[in-house]
Protein backbone atom coordinates (compact mmCIF):
# COMPACT_ATOMS: atom_id res chain seq x y z
CA UNK A 1 0.00 0.00 0.00
CA UNK A 2 2.48 2.57 -1.22
CA UNK A 3 -0.08 5.31 -1.83
CA UNK A 4 -3.60 5.74 -0.55
CA UNK A 5 -6.09 7.92 -2.42
CA UNK A 6 -8.37 10.39 -0.70
CA UNK A 7 -11.79 9.33 0.51
CA UNK A 8 -13.46 10.96 -2.48
CA UNK A 9 -11.16 9.24 -4.98
CA UNK A 10 -11.53 5.82 -3.39
CA UNK A 11 -15.30 6.07 -3.17
CA UNK A 12 -15.46 6.94 -6.85
CA UNK A 13 -13.42 3.83 -7.65
CA UNK A 14 -15.47 1.71 -5.27
CA UNK A 15 -18.92 2.42 -6.60
CA UNK A 16 -18.27 3.96 -10.00
CA UNK A 17 -21.18 5.99 -11.26
CA UNK A 18 -23.66 4.44 -8.86
CA UNK A 19 -24.10 6.26 -5.55
CA UNK A 20 -27.42 4.70 -4.53
CA UNK A 21 -27.66 3.63 -0.92
CA UNK A 22 -28.50 0.03 -1.84
CA UNK A 23 -25.39 -0.24 -3.99
CA UNK A 24 -23.27 1.21 -1.20
CA UNK A 25 -24.72 -1.19 1.37
CA UNK A 26 -24.06 -4.13 -0.92
CA UNK A 27 -20.49 -2.95 -1.51
CA UNK A 28 -19.93 -2.46 2.21
CA UNK A 29 -21.13 -5.99 2.98
CA UNK A 30 -18.91 -7.43 0.24
CA UNK A 31 -15.87 -5.55 1.49
CA UNK A 32 -16.54 -6.62 5.08
CA UNK A 33 -16.50 -10.28 4.01
CA UNK A 34 -13.22 -9.79 2.15
CA UNK A 35 -11.74 -7.86 5.06
CA UNK A 36 -12.58 -10.66 7.52
CA UNK A 37 -10.74 -13.11 5.27
CA UNK A 38 -7.78 -10.79 4.70
CA UNK A 39 -7.50 -8.52 7.80
CA UNK A 40 -4.02 -7.32 6.81
CA UNK A 41 -5.14 -6.11 3.36
CA UNK A 42 -5.01 -2.35 3.90
CA UNK A 43 -6.39 -1.44 0.49
CA UNK A 44 -9.60 -3.39 1.18
CA UNK A 45 -9.83 -1.88 4.66
CA UNK A 46 -9.43 1.65 3.32
CA UNK A 47 -12.12 1.10 0.71
CA UNK A 48 -14.44 -0.37 3.36
CA UNK A 49 -13.91 2.69 5.57
CA UNK A 50 -14.55 5.01 2.63
CA UNK A 51 -17.86 3.36 1.74
CA UNK A 52 -18.83 3.47 5.42
CA UNK A 53 -18.26 7.25 5.43
CA UNK A 54 -20.54 7.60 2.41
CA UNK A 55 -23.19 5.64 4.32
CA UNK A 56 -22.64 7.88 7.38
CA UNK A 57 -21.55 4.78 9.33
CA UNK A 58 -18.81 6.72 11.06
CA UNK A 59 -18.20 4.22 13.84
CA UNK A 60 -17.33 1.54 11.27
CA UNK A 61 -15.10 3.94 9.37
CA UNK A 62 -13.25 5.15 12.47
CA UNK A 63 -12.73 1.67 13.89
CA UNK A 64 -11.41 0.45 10.52
CA UNK A 65 -8.99 3.33 10.11
CA UNK A 66 -7.73 2.84 13.69
CA UNK A 67 -7.26 -0.89 13.06
CA UNK A 68 -5.25 -0.06 9.94
CA UNK A 69 -2.86 1.97 12.09
CA UNK A 70 -2.25 -1.11 14.24
CA UNK A 71 -0.98 -2.99 11.16
CA UNK A 72 0.90 0.05 9.77
CA UNK A 73 1.40 2.86 12.32
CA UNK A 74 2.90 5.42 9.93
CA UNK A 75 0.17 6.05 7.36
CA UNK A 76 -0.29 9.83 7.12
CA UNK A 77 -3.28 9.57 4.77
CA UNK A 78 -5.13 7.32 7.22
CA UNK A 79 -4.26 9.65 10.09
CA UNK A 80 -5.56 12.53 7.98
CA UNK A 81 -8.89 10.79 7.32
CA UNK A 82 -9.26 9.94 11.02
CA UNK A 83 -8.58 13.55 11.90
CA UNK A 84 -11.21 14.72 9.39
CA UNK A 85 -13.83 12.33 10.80
CA UNK A 86 -13.20 13.39 14.39
CA UNK A 87 -13.22 17.04 13.31
CA UNK A 88 -16.62 16.58 11.68
CA UNK A 89 -17.93 14.91 14.83
CA UNK A 90 -16.74 17.84 16.95
CA UNK A 91 -13.98 15.92 18.81
CA UNK A 92 -11.40 18.60 18.13
CA UNK A 93 -8.64 17.42 20.46
CA UNK A 94 -8.79 13.87 19.10
CA UNK A 95 -8.75 15.31 15.60
CA UNK A 96 -5.73 17.43 16.52
CA UNK A 97 -3.89 14.31 17.78
CA UNK A 98 -4.33 12.48 14.47
CA UNK A 99 -3.48 15.54 12.38
CA UNK A 100 -0.26 16.12 14.31
CA UNK A 101 0.58 12.42 14.15
CA UNK A 102 0.30 12.51 10.36
CA UNK A 103 2.87 15.32 10.23
CA UNK A 104 5.26 13.29 12.38
CA UNK A 105 5.19 10.38 9.92
CA UNK A 106 8.14 10.06 7.53
CA UNK A 107 7.64 11.10 3.89
CA UNK A 108 4.37 12.99 4.37
CA UNK A 109 2.88 13.76 0.90
CA UNK A 110 2.71 17.54 0.25
CA UNK A 111 -1.06 17.47 -0.35
CA UNK A 112 -1.62 15.69 2.99
CA UNK A 113 0.56 18.23 4.79
CA UNK A 114 -1.38 21.12 3.21
CA UNK A 115 -4.76 19.68 4.26
CA UNK A 116 -3.54 18.92 7.79
CA UNK A 117 -2.23 22.45 8.22
CA UNK A 118 -5.58 23.84 7.06
CA UNK A 119 -7.49 21.73 9.59
CA UNK A 120 -5.06 22.54 12.41
CA UNK A 121 -5.51 26.23 11.69
CA UNK A 122 -9.28 25.78 11.84
CA UNK A 123 -9.01 23.93 15.17
CA UNK A 124 -6.79 26.66 16.60
CA UNK A 125 -9.24 29.29 15.40
CA UNK A 126 -12.15 27.48 17.06
CA UNK A 127 -10.20 27.43 20.31
CA UNK A 128 -9.95 31.24 20.37
CA UNK A 129 -12.72 32.99 22.36
CA UNK A 130 -12.97 35.78 19.79
CA UNK A 131 -13.78 34.99 16.16
CA UNK A 132 -13.93 37.37 13.20
CA UNK A 133 -14.55 36.90 9.52
CA UNK A 134 -15.54 39.24 6.74
CA UNK A 135 -16.12 39.43 3.00
CA UNK A 136 -15.95 42.42 0.68
CA UNK A 137 -17.52 42.30 -2.81
CA UNK A 138 -17.21 44.85 -5.60
CA UNK A 139 -18.67 44.58 -9.06
CA UNK A 140 -20.75 45.84 -11.94
CA UNK A 141 -24.26 44.85 -12.98
CA UNK A 142 -26.41 45.29 -16.07
CA UNK A 143 -30.22 45.11 -15.89
CA UNK A 144 -32.65 45.16 -18.78
CA UNK A 145 -35.33 46.68 -16.52
CA UNK A 146 -33.51 48.35 -13.64
CA UNK A 147 -36.56 50.30 -12.42
CA UNK A 148 -38.89 47.22 -12.44
CA UNK A 149 -41.47 49.04 -14.58
CA UNK A 150 -43.88 47.73 -17.26
CA UNK A 151 -42.31 46.71 -20.53
CA UNK A 152 -45.05 48.36 -22.62
CA UNK A 153 -46.61 51.82 -22.52
CA UNK A 154 -50.27 50.73 -22.58
CA UNK A 155 -51.79 49.98 -19.14
CA UNK A 156 -55.30 49.66 -17.74
CA UNK A 157 -56.36 51.89 -14.83
CA UNK A 158 -59.88 51.28 -13.47
CA UNK A 159 -60.92 49.71 -16.76
CA UNK A 160 -59.60 52.50 -18.97
CA UNK A 161 -56.51 52.27 -21.17
CA UNK A 162 -53.74 54.80 -20.67
CA UNK A 163 -50.46 55.39 -22.48
CA UNK A 164 -47.46 55.80 -20.20
CA UNK A 165 -44.70 58.28 -20.78
CA UNK A 166 -41.45 56.64 -21.92
CA UNK A 167 -39.82 57.44 -18.57
CA UNK A 168 -42.48 55.37 -16.77
CA UNK A 169 -41.65 52.16 -18.65
CA UNK A 170 -38.83 49.70 -18.02
CA UNK A 171 -35.38 51.22 -18.46
CA UNK A 172 -32.10 49.35 -18.85
CA UNK A 173 -29.05 50.56 -16.95
CA UNK A 174 -25.67 49.67 -15.48
CA UNK A 175 -24.53 50.11 -11.91
CA UNK A 176 -21.40 49.65 -9.89
CA UNK A 177 -21.73 48.31 -6.38
CA UNK A 178 -19.85 47.59 -3.19
CA UNK A 179 -21.18 45.09 -0.65
CA UNK A 180 -19.84 43.37 2.39
CA UNK A 181 -20.43 41.47 5.57
CA UNK A 182 -18.50 41.40 8.83
CA UNK A 183 -19.19 38.83 11.55
CA UNK A 184 -17.74 38.66 15.03
CA UNK A 185 -18.38 36.38 18.00
CA UNK A 186 -17.14 35.97 21.54
CA UNK A 187 -17.26 32.63 23.35
CA UNK A 188 -18.90 33.21 26.73
CA UNK A 189 -17.28 30.08 28.14
CA UNK A 190 -20.61 28.50 29.08
CA UNK A 191 -21.08 25.28 27.11
CA UNK A 192 -20.68 26.89 23.69
CA UNK A 193 -22.76 30.04 24.18
CA UNK A 194 -21.68 33.01 22.05
CA UNK A 195 -22.20 36.74 21.80
CA UNK A 196 -22.56 37.53 18.08
CA UNK A 197 -22.53 40.70 15.97
CA UNK A 198 -23.22 40.91 12.24
CA UNK A 199 -22.93 43.88 9.87
CA UNK A 200 -24.23 43.83 6.28
CA UNK A 201 -23.90 46.78 3.90
CA UNK A 202 -24.53 47.56 0.24
CA UNK A 203 -24.09 50.63 -1.98
CA UNK A 204 -24.89 51.02 -5.69
CA UNK A 205 -24.53 53.87 -8.18
CA UNK A 206 -26.35 53.85 -11.53
CA UNK A 207 -25.14 55.27 -14.80
CA UNK A 208 -28.46 56.91 -15.83
CA UNK A 209 -31.20 56.15 -13.27
CA UNK A 210 -29.61 58.10 -10.44
CA UNK A 211 -32.91 58.04 -8.50
CA UNK A 212 -32.11 54.37 -7.89
CA UNK A 213 -28.74 55.07 -6.26
CA UNK A 214 -28.87 53.02 -3.08
CA UNK A 215 -27.11 52.66 0.22
CA UNK A 216 -28.12 50.35 3.05
CA UNK A 217 -26.70 48.92 6.24
CA UNK A 218 -28.02 46.50 8.86
CA UNK A 219 -26.57 45.48 12.21
CA UNK A 220 -27.67 42.55 14.37
CA UNK A 221 -26.35 41.85 17.86
CA UNK A 222 -27.21 39.32 20.55
CA UNK A 223 -26.46 36.01 22.27
CA UNK A 224 -26.48 32.53 20.76
CA UNK A 225 -27.14 29.51 22.97
CA UNK A 226 -25.92 25.94 22.53
CA UNK A 227 -28.96 23.71 23.13
CA UNK A 228 -26.82 20.70 24.05
CA UNK A 229 -27.57 21.61 27.69
CA UNK A 230 -31.14 20.42 26.94
CA UNK A 231 -29.86 17.23 25.25
CA UNK A 232 -30.48 18.79 21.83
CA UNK A 233 -27.19 18.21 20.04
CA UNK A 234 -25.78 20.28 17.19
CA UNK A 235 -28.35 23.07 17.52
CA UNK A 236 -27.64 26.74 18.20
CA UNK A 237 -30.39 29.28 19.03
CA UNK A 238 -29.61 32.95 18.52
CA UNK A 239 -31.62 35.94 19.78
CA UNK A 240 -30.71 39.37 18.48
CA UNK A 241 -31.67 42.98 18.01
CA UNK A 242 -31.84 44.60 14.57
CA UNK A 243 -31.10 48.14 13.38
CA UNK A 244 -31.13 49.07 9.71
CA UNK A 245 -31.34 52.04 7.39
CA UNK A 246 -31.69 52.70 3.65
CA UNK A 247 -30.81 55.72 1.54
CA UNK A 248 -32.31 56.11 -1.93
CA UNK A 249 -31.52 58.85 -4.44
CA UNK A 250 -29.06 60.35 -1.92
CA UNK A 251 -31.77 60.91 0.72
CA UNK A 252 -32.91 58.93 3.77
CA UNK A 253 -35.53 56.45 2.58
CA UNK A 254 -36.38 54.22 5.52
CA UNK A 255 -35.18 52.94 8.87
CA UNK A 256 -36.09 49.98 11.06
CA UNK A 257 -35.60 48.59 14.55
CA UNK A 258 -36.53 45.04 15.45
CA UNK A 259 -35.86 41.67 17.03
CA UNK A 260 -35.00 38.27 15.59
CA UNK A 261 -34.44 34.62 16.45
CA UNK A 262 -32.21 32.28 14.46
CA UNK A 263 -31.91 28.48 14.63
CA UNK A 264 -28.90 26.67 13.17
CA UNK A 265 -29.02 22.88 13.33
CA UNK A 266 -27.01 19.98 11.93
CA UNK A 267 -29.22 16.86 12.12
CA UNK A 268 -26.39 14.81 10.62
CA UNK A 269 -22.97 15.47 9.21
CA UNK A 270 -24.31 16.06 5.68
CA UNK A 271 -27.34 18.23 6.47
CA UNK A 272 -27.68 21.76 7.79
CA UNK A 273 -30.79 23.75 8.69
CA UNK A 274 -30.87 27.55 8.98
CA UNK A 275 -34.13 29.23 9.97
CA UNK A 276 -34.96 32.67 11.31
CA UNK A 277 -37.94 34.78 12.30
CA UNK A 278 -37.60 38.56 12.39
CA UNK A 279 -39.85 41.45 13.37
CA UNK A 280 -39.13 45.05 12.44
CA UNK A 281 -40.88 48.36 12.96
CA UNK A 282 -40.25 50.34 9.78
CA UNK A 283 -40.72 54.00 9.03
CA UNK A 284 -40.34 55.72 5.64
CA UNK A 285 -39.31 59.25 4.73
CA UNK A 286 -41.22 61.16 2.03
CA UNK A 287 -39.03 63.02 -0.47
CA UNK A 288 -39.61 64.99 -3.66
CA UNK A 289 -38.76 61.88 -5.70
CA UNK A 290 -40.78 59.50 -3.48
CA UNK A 291 -43.53 61.68 -1.93
CA UNK A 292 -45.89 58.96 -0.62
CA UNK A 293 -43.61 56.21 0.70
CA UNK A 294 -44.67 56.99 4.30
CA UNK A 295 -47.90 55.18 3.38
CA UNK A 296 -45.84 52.00 4.01
CA UNK A 297 -45.03 52.80 7.66
CA UNK A 298 -45.68 49.82 9.91
CA UNK A 299 -44.44 46.47 11.19
CA UNK A 300 -42.72 43.84 9.06
CA UNK A 301 -42.66 40.14 10.03
CA UNK A 302 -40.49 37.71 8.09
CA UNK A 303 -39.70 33.98 8.18
CA UNK A 304 -36.95 32.40 6.07
CA UNK A 305 -35.32 28.98 6.13
CA UNK A 306 -32.80 26.97 4.15
CA UNK A 307 -32.22 23.24 4.37
CA UNK A 308 -29.07 22.11 2.59
CA UNK A 309 -27.55 18.68 2.15
CA UNK A 310 -24.26 17.38 0.77
CA UNK A 311 -25.54 14.96 -1.87
CA UNK A 312 -22.11 13.94 -3.12
CA UNK A 313 -18.58 15.12 -2.47
CA UNK A 314 -19.04 17.74 -5.20
CA UNK A 315 -22.76 18.54 -5.04
CA UNK A 316 -24.67 20.38 -2.31
CA UNK A 317 -28.43 20.92 -2.76
CA UNK A 318 -30.78 23.22 -0.86
CA UNK A 319 -34.46 23.99 -0.40
CA UNK A 320 -35.67 27.49 0.48
CA UNK A 321 -38.89 28.60 2.18
CA UNK A 322 -40.01 32.13 3.03
CA UNK A 323 -43.05 34.07 4.16
CA UNK A 324 -43.63 37.62 5.33
CA UNK A 325 -46.29 40.11 6.36
CA UNK A 326 -45.82 43.80 5.61
CA UNK A 327 -48.07 46.11 7.61
CA UNK A 328 -48.72 49.56 6.14
CA UNK A 329 -50.49 52.77 7.17
CA UNK A 330 -52.51 52.62 3.94
CA UNK A 331 -54.19 49.23 3.48
CA UNK A 332 -53.64 49.14 -0.27
CA UNK A 333 -49.90 48.99 0.51
CA UNK A 334 -50.26 46.20 3.11
CA UNK A 335 -49.40 42.71 1.89
CA UNK A 336 -48.39 39.17 2.70
CA UNK A 337 -46.35 36.76 0.64
CA UNK A 338 -45.19 33.17 0.64
CA UNK A 339 -42.68 31.39 -1.54
CA UNK A 340 -39.86 28.96 -1.91
CA UNK A 341 -37.11 27.72 -4.13
CA UNK A 342 -34.54 25.06 -4.88
CA UNK A 343 -30.86 25.39 -5.59
CA UNK A 344 -27.61 23.49 -5.84
CA UNK A 345 -23.89 24.20 -5.85
CA UNK A 346 -21.53 21.96 -7.81
CA UNK A 347 -17.78 22.14 -7.23
CA UNK A 348 -15.42 20.86 -9.89
CA UNK A 349 -11.74 20.66 -10.76
CA UNK A 350 -10.29 23.83 -12.25
CA UNK A 351 -9.73 23.60 -16.03
CA UNK A 352 -6.85 26.07 -15.65
CA UNK A 353 -3.64 24.56 -14.34
CA UNK A 354 -2.48 27.85 -12.84
CA UNK A 355 -5.66 28.07 -10.71
CA UNK A 356 -5.66 24.83 -8.68
CA UNK A 357 -8.60 25.61 -6.35
CA UNK A 358 -12.00 24.09 -7.10
CA UNK A 359 -14.42 26.17 -9.17
CA UNK A 360 -18.16 26.12 -8.48
CA UNK A 361 -21.43 26.56 -10.33
CA UNK A 362 -24.58 27.57 -8.45
CA UNK A 363 -28.12 27.29 -9.84
CA UNK A 364 -31.34 28.46 -8.20
CA UNK A 365 -35.01 28.82 -9.09
CA UNK A 366 -37.82 30.20 -6.96
CA UNK A 367 -41.38 31.50 -6.80
CA UNK A 368 -43.29 33.98 -4.60
CA UNK A 369 -47.02 34.70 -4.37
CA UNK A 370 -47.98 38.11 -2.96
CA UNK A 371 -51.41 39.57 -2.14
CA UNK A 372 -52.43 43.04 -0.91
CA UNK A 373 -55.05 43.82 1.73
CA UNK A 374 -57.25 46.28 -0.19
CA UNK A 375 -57.66 47.64 -3.72
CA UNK A 376 -55.70 50.71 -4.74
CA UNK A 377 -58.45 53.12 -5.87
CA UNK A 378 -56.13 54.84 -8.33
CA UNK A 379 -55.52 51.59 -10.22
CA UNK A 380 -58.47 49.26 -9.58
CA UNK A 381 -61.20 50.28 -7.17
CA UNK A 382 -62.68 46.77 -6.97
CA UNK A 383 -59.82 44.27 -6.99
CA UNK A 384 -56.82 44.04 -4.68
CA UNK A 385 -53.41 43.54 -6.23
CA UNK A 386 -51.81 40.09 -6.37
CA UNK A 387 -48.45 39.15 -7.85
CA UNK A 388 -46.75 35.98 -9.08
CA UNK A 389 -42.98 36.44 -9.02
CA UNK A 390 -40.44 33.88 -10.22
CA UNK A 391 -36.73 33.79 -10.89
CA UNK A 392 -33.93 31.60 -12.20
CA UNK A 393 -30.30 32.35 -11.45
CA UNK A 394 -26.93 30.88 -12.35
CA UNK A 395 -23.49 31.80 -11.06
CA UNK A 396 -19.89 30.74 -11.66
CA UNK A 397 -17.28 31.31 -8.97
CA UNK A 398 -13.55 31.10 -9.74
CA UNK A 399 -11.07 31.28 -6.83
CA UNK A 400 -7.87 33.03 -7.81
CA UNK A 401 -6.39 32.55 -4.33
CA UNK A 402 -7.71 31.00 -1.14
CA UNK A 403 -9.08 34.41 -0.06
CA UNK A 404 -9.82 36.05 -3.41
CA UNK A 405 -12.25 35.05 -6.15
CA UNK A 406 -14.17 36.37 -9.16
CA UNK A 407 -17.74 35.56 -10.11
CA UNK A 408 -20.19 35.88 -12.98
CA UNK A 409 -23.94 35.78 -12.31
CA UNK A 410 -26.93 35.79 -14.64
CA UNK A 411 -30.57 36.07 -13.58
CA UNK A 412 -34.00 36.32 -15.15
CA UNK A 413 -36.89 37.57 -13.02
CA UNK A 414 -40.52 37.70 -14.09
CA UNK A 415 -43.43 39.22 -12.17
CA UNK A 416 -47.02 38.89 -13.36
CA UNK A 417 -49.61 41.05 -11.59
CA UNK A 418 -53.30 41.77 -12.09
CA UNK A 419 -52.15 45.42 -11.92
CA UNK A 420 -50.45 46.24 -15.24
CA UNK A 421 -48.11 48.72 -13.57
CA UNK A 422 -46.57 45.88 -11.54
CA UNK A 423 -46.03 43.39 -14.36
CA UNK A 424 -42.45 43.29 -15.62
CA UNK A 425 -39.47 41.22 -16.75
CA UNK A 426 -35.86 41.85 -15.79
CA UNK A 427 -32.73 40.11 -17.07
CA UNK A 428 -29.46 40.91 -15.37
CA UNK A 429 -25.78 40.04 -15.67
CA UNK A 430 -23.18 40.72 -12.99
CA UNK A 431 -19.43 40.50 -12.62
CA UNK A 432 -17.91 40.65 -9.14
CA UNK A 433 -14.69 40.19 -7.21
CA UNK A 434 -14.66 39.02 -3.59
CA UNK A 435 -12.01 39.25 -0.88
CA UNK A 436 -12.44 37.31 2.35
CA UNK A 437 -10.76 38.04 5.66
Amino acid sequence: MASLPSIAQTSDQAVGASTGREALLARQASLLAIMLERPADLDVAFEYATVSVMLEDYEAAISTFERMLIFAPNLPRVQLELGVLYYRLGSLETARYYFQSSLESPNVPPEVQAKVETYLAAINAKAQPTQFRAALIAGARYQSNANAAPGGRRVSLNGRDFILDDTATGQSDYNGFLAGRAYGSYDLGTQGDLLEADLVFYAARYADLVRLDTGLAEVTFGPSFNLARFNIDNVQLGLYGIASGVRLNHANYNGALGLGARLVAQPDILTQVNAKVEWRNRWYNDTAEYPTVSDRNGAYLRFASTVSRQVTKALRARVLALADFEEAKVNSQQSWEVGGGIGATYRFRSPVKQLPSLWSVDLEAGYIFREYAEPDPLIDAENSQFDHEGWVRGALNVPLKYDFSVGVTGEFRRQYSNYDLSTYNNASAMFSVMKTF
